[in-house]
This record gives C-alpha cells, structure tokens and sequence, in this order.
C-alpha cells in the first residue's frame, strides 16, 4: 500500500516537472483595450458600445501571434481591422498621418460580427517586441455599416495607437 502511495506520488510530481517545463511559461503576453473612436467625430450610424482587445501573444518560432476581440458587434456584417503605418501627413496622398494601405504584414483581417463578441487571429513574422514597442502604427476597425474609407476618419468604429 505505501509502495503504491509512493509510486503514485512520484508519478504526480513527475508530471507536474513535465508540464511546468514546457517553455511556454516563458513567452509573453500582452493585451491592450480600445474603446469607441471618440478622437474623431464619428459620422454613422453603429452603436456606440463597440469595444476591442488586442491580445499579442510570442510564439516559441520567434513571430507573434495578434489576437482581435471585438464585443457589441452587429450581427451577420463584414468589420474591416488593419494596421495602418504611421507616415508623415506631408508625404501621404491625402495628408493622413498613416500610411493610407493597410499593412497585411501586421495585421489585416475582416471579421464578420456575431451579435456579440467575436474574435480573429493573426500571425505575423514581427516579433513581440517589435510589436509592442517599435512598430510605430495605427490599429484600426472601420464602420461596417458604411462604405470603407482609409481616408475619412469619420467612418473609423475604434482607431488607435497599434498594441500599446
């Protein structure tokens, strides 16, 4: 009996050495909060309840993995959510403080809302700290209920600095 007890405890600690040493313990972790677009007037017609979580997750690979949570969506439509590169206003088309093409490199998904709160994930090859600390850009979710423009700030549901 106290052989049994002993094996099964041994065989308990074991496994917690097994999992707690999986490396991933290790990788960071970040998530940042956005609320409704209120730096720009909004022109439109969404609710104004919308908010997102960006979740940037390292990967063991050396990428990272961007997580995009929007909650009070409107059921069955299309959210365009991209980066957008900061630019000087003076060198841009129409004098926007970005670059007015999304960066797919970082993120660029379309997200189709639920009634509630859905998400999408995507991987990029920057890593976490490029992420978090040195890529200098806009996260952005247009309006879904209105033809998107990268132009007008006005049709933007939640616009942000990206990851911070």
């Amino acid at each position: 009996m106290k052989l049994n007890l002993l094996l099964a405890t041994a065989l308990l600690l074991t496994g917690l050495m097994m999992t707690s040493c999986g490396g991933d313990d290790d990788l960071a972790s970040t998530s940042f909060d956005y609320g409704f677009n209120t730096a720009t007037p909004y022109v439109g017609t969404h609710s104004d309840d919308l908010t997102a979580e960006m979740t940037v997750t390292e990967l063991e690979s050396g990428n990272t993995m961007i997580n995009v949570e929007l909650t009070n969506t409107v059921d069955g439509v299309t959210y365009n959510i991209h980066a957008h590169d900061a630019a000087d206003a003076s060198s841009t088309p129409n004098g926007t403080p970005y670059n007015e093409s999304p960066n797919s490199a970082v993120f660029a998904q379309q997200l189709v809302g639920n009634g509630g709160t859905a998400s999408i994930s995507q991987e990029t090859t920057l890593d976490y700290t490029a992420v978090t600390t040195t890529y200098d850009g806009f996260f952005v979710v247009h309006d879904p209920l209105q033809d998107i423009s990268t132009v007008d700030l006005s049709t933007y549901l939640i616009v942000g600095a990206f990851a911070r």
